[in-house]
């Protein structure tokens, strides 16, 4: 999955729980809204690597840094249908510039199962380089839905 990019900045050195990453200002994913729970950070890289492939590292920018797995949908459930309501479409654009992320969670303090929400996936648009969290319709998906891959 590649991001759109223009001229490239000189990159910049991050460090996540997943490891370094060099970034440019280009890669940078801008949610209006921020994500909930984390209102007040708008800005996002989307990482990758070998190491935790086929997962995303979706890392926050602004303070506290927030840092999220995620990893397609359509890797969790193949049959898992991806649509916009009028207001998504509107704020995204409806091309083939998007990227859709379910959210990885562990549960509990032990490190116990991990789950995916599919009722609620990240979406970005990587041309325009903008995001939003978007929830599919009541009971379609659900929330907490097993991360079982392949």
């Amino acid at each position: 999955m590649a991001l759109a990019t223009t001229p490239l900045s000189t990159p910049i050195a991050i460090a996540t729980r997943f490891g370094r990453f060099d970034v440019r200002e280009e890669s940078v994913i801008t949610f209006a809204e921020g994500l909930p729970g984390f209102d007040q950070c708008r800005r996002f890289v989307l990482l990758s690597s070998e190491d935790i492939a086929p997962l995303w590292c979706l890392q926050g920018l602004d303070a506290p840094e927030p840092s999220f797995l995620a990893v397609d949908p359509a890797l969790v459930l193949p049959q898992y249908r991806r649509a916009l309501s009028d207001a998504d479409r509107a704020r995204l654009g409806d091309d083939k510039a998007l990227v859709w992320l379910a959210l990885v969670t562990i549960g509990g303090e032990e490190g116990g199962d991990a789950v995916v929400s599919l009722r609620a996936p990240v979406v970005i648009n990587s041309k325009r380089m903008v995001g939003a969290q978007v929830v599919h319709p009541r009971g379609q998906y659900q929330i907490n839905h097993p991360l079982a891959i392949g």
